[in-house]
This record gives structure tokens, C-alpha cells and sequence, in this order.
């Protein structure tokens, strides 16, 4: 019994590290932009396509990342999570192009969106059983998340000085590898029949990043022109549509019963 209570808390240290990293690499390519600029030839406006490309396939893809752990197994896609997470990483690392390690980037972004609420089912199956554990589990991971971002801006200033700046990408490839070997500490979960809201996930990652689009062209292209006005048009229109078809579909990626939770 002492030992499965041990192995519960190194699995919870498996799943609070990878909160880290994930959220560790939005903020870790921050001092390593200017290097990327120059040798890559990213204009000053399409590099912050470095950022959003990741954050926009992060969050957008974030509730069929859930859906897919509820119905393959939170440790499959934990594991395909990290396995698509290392796969972008060594495309970044080695882009000789922008658009290459834009694609990188969302590459990253995929995989994060995948691991992220894997991981979050994984300590709900350790410690559901008992409240008092599972807060403190909630606790340490909840931490995990502003630590990654903080040791992010530190740790791609040292990669950037002292080595160069693919390091920030090829670190992940290590750390990856290392945590696919320790999910064995991870509790398996049976896959079950289900559908997959395909159309909802592409309406609200489509959503979110024309959104995020024209609020980056702005500035250059003005707020109150005919492009942005579309473009922002074109956001809410698609993600009034992912609201429409969540109400509609059988089984959708966001219950909209939910808001009707209070403790929400």
C-alpha cells in the first residue's frame, strides 16, 4: 500500500513536469526572438507568429485534446501528445526558413494541447479518492504551470548567450524522451466508443486564430480598415458557429449544460 502511495506522488511529479514544460515553451522563445529574426528572415511583424502559432494550437485544439483522452485513454494521449511535442520541437530546431519554424511551432502547439488535459485526467484518476490528497496534487500541479513560464524567460536567455538559439526546442527532445519512459508510472485507462467533434474543434481553432490575426495586423493595417473589420467579423461568425454546433451535436466537445454548473 506504502508503495502504490509512493507511486501515485512520482506519477504526480511525471504530470506536474509536463504542465512545466508545456507551458514553459510560450514563454522560453522570448529573448531568442532577435537571434531567430536574423537568421531566419522573419519580417518585425511575422515574427510574432513564433509565439501565436503555438498558442493558437495550444488553446484551440485544447478541448478535442480532452475529448480524445476521454475516448483513446488519458496515457495514450499523453504519450502521442509528447511524441507529437518532440516531433515539432526537432522542426523548429532545425528550420533553415520562417515558415518552417512557424510550422514547428504549431507542430508544438498540437502536442501540448494533447498532453495538457491527458495529464489533468491522469491525477484526477490518482487522487479523486480522497479530497484532501487531491488538493494537495492540484496544488503542486496548479504551480507547475506559472514556475514553467518564469524558468521559460530565465532558461531561453541562457540557451540564447551561451549556446544558440535551436537549443530552446532541442531541450524538449531529451526531457521528452525521458518522461515517455516514466508513464509506465501512470495509471492505464481503456479506450470507449464515442464521436469526435471534428467540425466544432476546427471552428473554434479557426476562430481563434483569424482573431488573433488581424489583431496582429492592426496596427500595420489599422483597426478601423476594411481587412481587419472582416477578419474580426470572420472570428465571431466562427465562433458563434462552434456555440451553435455544440448545442446541436450529439456529442460535443463543450457541454453547454455546463454554465449552468455554479461552481463553475
Amino acid at each position: 500500500m506504502q508503495t502504490d502511495n509512493a507511486r501515485r506522488w512520482w506519477a504526480l511529479v511525471v504530470l506536474a513536469a509536463a504542465q512545466f514544460m508545456v507551458i514553459m515553451d510560450t514563454s522560453i522563445i522570448g529573448v531568442a526572438l532577435p537571434e531567430m529574426q536574423k537568421d531566419l528572415g522573419f519580417s518585425q511583424g511575422e515574427l510574432q507568429w513564433v509565439f501565436n502559432a503555438y498558442v493558437i494550437a495550444f488553446g484551440g485544439l485544447l478541448l478535442l485534446g480532452g475529448r480524445l483522452s476521454d475516448l483513446l485513454g488519458a496515457r495514450k494521449v499523453f504519450n502521442a501528445g509528447w511524441v507529437v511535442l518532440i516531433a515539432g520541437s526537432i522542426v523548429a530546431a532545425a528550420a533553415q526558413t520562417a515558415w518552417i519554424e512557424v510550422v514547428g511551432r504549431a507542430v508544438q502547439g498540437v502536442g501540448g494541447a494533447l498532453i495538457a488535459p491527458a495529464a489533468m485526467t491522469l491525477l484526477m484518476m490518482l487522487f479523486a479518492h480522497d479530497p484532501k490528497e487531491l488538493g494537495k496534487a492540484m496544488a503542486l500541479y496548479g504551480a507547475a504551470a506559472p514556475a514553467g513560464g518564469t524558468a521559460g524567460v530565465f532558461l531561453g536567455g541562457v540557451f540564447t548567450e551561451w549556446l544558440s538559439w535551436p537549443w530552446i526546442f532541442i531541450i524538449y527532445i531529451p526531457i521528452g524522451i525521458a518522461t515517455l519512459a516514466a508513464t509506465k508510472l501512470l495509471p492505464a485507462v481503456g479506450s470507449r466508443r464515442g464521436a469526435v467533434d471534428v467540425l466544432g474543434a476546427a471552428a473554434v481553432t479557426a476562430g481563434l486564430a483569424l482573431a488573433v490575426f488581424a489583431i496582429v495586423r492592426a496596427p500595420e493595417a489599422g483597426w478601423a480598415s476594411t481587412g481587419t473589420v472582416l477578419q474580426l467579423l470572420g472570428a465571431a461568425a466562427l465562433l458563434l458557429l462552434f456555440f451553435v454546433i455544440q448545442k446541436t451535436a450529439r456529442e460535443p466537445l463543450m457541454p453547454l449544460g455546463i454554465w449552468r454548473v455554479p461552481r463553475l
